[in-house]
């Protein structure tokens, strides 16, 4: 079984000390896959300050100098890698960036080669804001030769007898349930991956049912997280009860998210 985390998120706003706080003691065991966004809107987020949640300003990650190369020193050392998350996360009135917003193809391939200049690094899977994108959203994706965190439809319109759907439906099939495809999405021309979110409302229960179930069929498991959730005790709990039940598993291979992608390719 590969199991990988992916924090969103990561922006001009984040501390080098969130991150430390959170998986100091584990990113020598796991390395931690990061959705970073390059110029940050004023927008409604738990990661931002609030009173940068209006405005028309925007907040490039290179202007926190302190951050960038805390992240290119744990690049080298092997404990994050860096995805793209985006381009600002603007939310917009009733919807989300990459469903709503204009000029897409040219945001994703701006924002790709915006962060591999930055922190030195190959960009190579697209994390879309909210987990939301649309048709157009996700073109502009694959278009700039990413992979996907994410399960969408709109490839049915390109690839509508894709091997990835009748694998899908086996699956479906033997465990006799509508759970995830846990391996990976494999198109003619991209790859995406599922995920499972762990947040402070989450049911533990069902996110370690989940998890032992894709343990049983040694598929994928990527856990999301927010970083800026860890302010809620609660939040850090959780994780650290879901953290002790899946190092009781043996032949688990922790990883990065690229790297997954990679050994599928």
């Amino acid at each position: 079984m590969k199991f990988a985390i992916r924090d969103d998120d990561i922006c001009y706003f984040t501390k080098p000390q969130q991150l430390e706080k959170i998986y100091s003691k584990i990113w020598d065991k796991i390395p931690i896959s990061l959705s970073v966004v390059p110029f940050q809107a004023c927008t409604k987020s738990g990661a931002l300050p609030e009173e940068y949640w209006q405005g028309d300003r925007t907040f490039p990650i290179d202007k926190n100098k302190e951050l960038v190369e805390f992240l290119r020193k744990k690049i080298k050392e092997g404990k994050v890698s860096i995805m793209l998350h985006g381009y600002s996360h603007k939310n917009y009135k009733g919807s989300y960036e990459f469903v709503a917003g204009a000029n897409l193809f040219q945001k994703v391939k701006e924002g790709k080669r915006y962060l591999k200049e930055l922190f030195e690094t190959e960009i190579k899977t697209f994390v879309p804001p909210h987990n939301a994108l649309s048709r157009k959203g996700m073109e502009a994706v694959i278009d700039n030769g990413l992979n996907l965190i994410g399960s969408f439809p709109f490839w049915v319109y390109k690839d509508p007898i894709s091997s990835a759907l009748i694998k899908r439906k086996i699956y479906q099939l033997k465990t006799r349930r509508r759970a995830p495809y846990p391996y990976i999405l494999k198109f003619s021309d991209h790859l995406e991956m599922i995920h499972y979110t762990l947040t402070s409302r989450t049911d533990l229960k069902k996110l370690i049912t989940a998890f032992n179930l894709i343990y049983r069929y040694r598929g994928i498991f990527c856990l999301v997280t927010h970083y800026w959730e860890f302010s809620h005790s609660e939040m850090e709990k959780m994780f650290s009860k879901f953290w002790k039940h899946i190092n009781r598993f043996p032949n688990i291979e922790y990883t990065k998210i690229n790297k997954i992608f990679e050994d599928t390719a």
